[in-house]
């Protein structure tokens, strides 16, 4: 049989299979399984899976912490902190809309992601393989308990647990030579420009939630909301400022602003940060992306960098 015949009946098995409501089938019973509870109830996964597809940024970010490369991953989770190795994981297509005879294909044994995803997937996915999804997919700035659900289901809450004390432990290092150059906590403001218009992440942001471990302050409109970003209006534009300005930049992304144009333009060029020279770009695939401990301990590394240089 060709090549091509070959490919367009596992496509026709895939579409039977993955459709059908038959119950998930059962596991190599020589593998040993454990239990897990999940956003979507409780799920048997093995004790060391060793076949990994991730469907968002987040459980990449871990699995590559955590040493355990994934073999699928979505098409757009790619950031210039994780091993180049990782580009050469296969797509799975988009997050949201995970191709399901690529990730039948790779005969998974464990698939991580969320419920933000296309709506009836989790069933789908779950007759390929265990699939484990958290509540969201961390934009909201719980990754912390994201992080740990990721690890404990690949085996590996342990080292895990190690990752997290010692990004506490940088918090507190930073906090700390921080107060010497800034004596007054500032105010700080994440914005990013896209092509539909400005967003404002707020205190419930993945990046906003290692800036509240830092004690920093946020002006009004982001410290007070429970979205994890906001469109303002051009009439709020400036009370989206700050001491600071935390800019996301992403070349690949339609309408991003890289620092010189930010500052330049007459909009933004009167915001009291734009004044003070306090105006830092940073990396969306990292600041905005990332979700897990890897981005995590970069944003610490982002800020530490631009503001004990910029800094009086």
């Amino acid at each position: 049989m060709s090549n091509i015949a070959c490919k367009g009946l596992l496509g026709v098995l895939a579409s039977v299979f993955l459709t059908s409501c038959q119950p998930t089938l059962p596991p190599d019973s020589d593998v040993p399984m454990r239990p897990i509870e999940h956003a979507m109830g409780t799920t048997q996964v093995p004790v060391s899976p060793q076949r990994v597809i991730v469907l968002d940024y987040a459980p990449l970010d871990t699995a590559l912490a955590l040493e355990v490369p994934p073999i699928g991953r979505p098409e757009e989770a790619i950031s210039p902190i994780y091993p180049s190795a990782s580009r050469d994981i296969t797509s799975i297509g988009a997050g949201f809309y995970p191709n399901l005879e690529t990730i039948l294909e790779l005969e998974p044994d464990l698939i991580l992601g969320s419920k933000v995803i296309e709506r009836g997937a989790y069933r789908r996915l779950s007759r390929i393989a265990p699939t484990i999804f958290t509540e969201d997919n961390g934009r909201h700035g719980n990754w912390q308990e994201h992080f740990l659900l990721h690890a404990d289901t690949l085996g590996q809450l342990a080292k895990a647990e190690e990752l997290l004390a010692d990004y506490q432990e940088r918090v507190n290092t930073l906090k700390f030579d921080l107060e010497q150059v800034m004596p007054q906590n500032p105010t700080v403001s994440v914005v990013a420009h896209w092509s539909g218009g400005v967003l404002a992440y707020t205190a419930n942001s993945f990046s906003g939630s290692v800036l509240q471990d830092l004690g920093f302050n946020r002006n009004p409109i982001q410290a007070q909301s429970s979205r994890y970003a906001l469109q303002p209006s051009k009439e709020e534009l400036r009370a989206i400022d700050g001491d600071i300005v935390f800019l996301m930049y992403n070349s690949q992304s339609e309408g991003s602003i890289t620092k010189a144009e930010f500052v330049s333009d007459p909009l933004w060029s009167t915001l009291n940060a734009v004044e003070q020279g306090l105006v830092c770009e940073v990396n969306s695939a990292i600041w905005a992306g990332g979700r897990s401990i890897l981005a995590a301990n970069q944003i610490l590394t982002d800020i530490e960098a631009c503001l004990t240089r910029t800094s009086p």
